[in-house]
């Protein structure tokens, strides 16, 4: 399926690596979802929701990839099966056309870009790398640096090809760090760091009692945090489960939870019953 690339691009619109250069970010939207031999169905759908997202893709821009990313998938198929075990051709992809199940899920992204362009639209959800932070890695210090160059120098000299390219997306992949607004707000709020959400979420201690004035409250000298719950009132995803472990660390339990875990597939459902 040539998962690696998928996600190169998905992860460089979310970041607003294509910001001043929508021209380039479209181009290869439009080339990685029109090719039949990468990807499936999913893939493809979920690479132009994001770009949907994105500040990179403006609404007719977004229907021209759709539209051609629906064209290549209805005349030239998807040479890749979608569900886990299934065969690596999928059923009809000799004649060049989608199985009945995948023409299904074809029509059911569709209807979900389609109502999150309305919402778009409407000003109700922001740019996806509005709410994304990237920071340069620092690992282990100097010695884990030593030892992904030294690993990165041997596997270039020895390998060719395919393991040359995963050894440079693996680089790409661990050099920087991509941190969701969940992560932000509650990183914000643990160290108490002025002018962020830490101004604006209601603080309260037990320990004080009677009448209290708030402000003064949250002002006052505050213990260090050692235990906090992220609760997401709706969908949540193990994706901003592991996302916000980077608030934790040996001083700092996070538990996270949600209304339900949804998978892509499933979240993809619940937006296109919304249009």
């Amino acid at each position: 399926r040539d998962v690696p690339q998928f996600y190169e691009l998905e992860t460089s619109l979310a970041t607003g690596a294509y910001k001043n250069d929508s021209a380039k970010a479209k181009k290869e939207v439009m080339e990685l979802a029109t090719d039949p031999t990468k990807g499936n169905v999913d893939d493809k759908v979920r690479l132009v929701i994001v770009y949907a997202l994105s500040a990179a893709g403006n609404s007719a821009d977004i229907d021209e990839v759709a539209s051609e990313m629906k064209n290549s998938l209805e005349t030239k198929g998807s040479t890749v099966g979608g569900e886990e075990g299934a065969p690596l051709l999928s059923e009809n992809a000799t004649r060049g056309t989608l199985s009945k199940e995948e023409h299904a899920r074809l029509e059911m992204g569709l209807r979900a870009i389609d109502y999150l362009k309305k919402l778009r639209s409407m000003h109700m959800i922001p740019n996806i790398n509005d709410v994304m932070q990237t920071e340069v890695s620092g690992g282990s210090g100097a010695s884990g640096s030593d030892m992904l160059s030294s690993f990165m120098a041997r596997a270039t000299n020895q390998a060719t090809g395919l393991l040359a390219k995963a050894t440079d997306r693996l680089g790409t992949m661990l050099g920087k760090i991509h941190k969701h607004r969940a992560t932000l707000v509650l990183e914000n709020i643990c160290e108490m760091r002025p002018t962020t959400e830490d101004d604006d979420y209601l603080y309260l201690d037990p320990r004080v009692k009677g009448d209290v004035d708030v402000s003064t409250l949250r002002n006052a000298t505050r213990a260090p945090v050692r235990e906090a719950i992220a609760f997401m009132i709706g969908g949540g995803c193990y994706g901003e489960y592991q996302n916000l472990q980077m608030v934790a660390n040996e001083r700092r339990h996070v538990t996270y939870g949600s209304t339900e875990i949804v998978d892509p597939c499933t979240f993809m459902s619940h937006l296109s019953k919304l249009v």
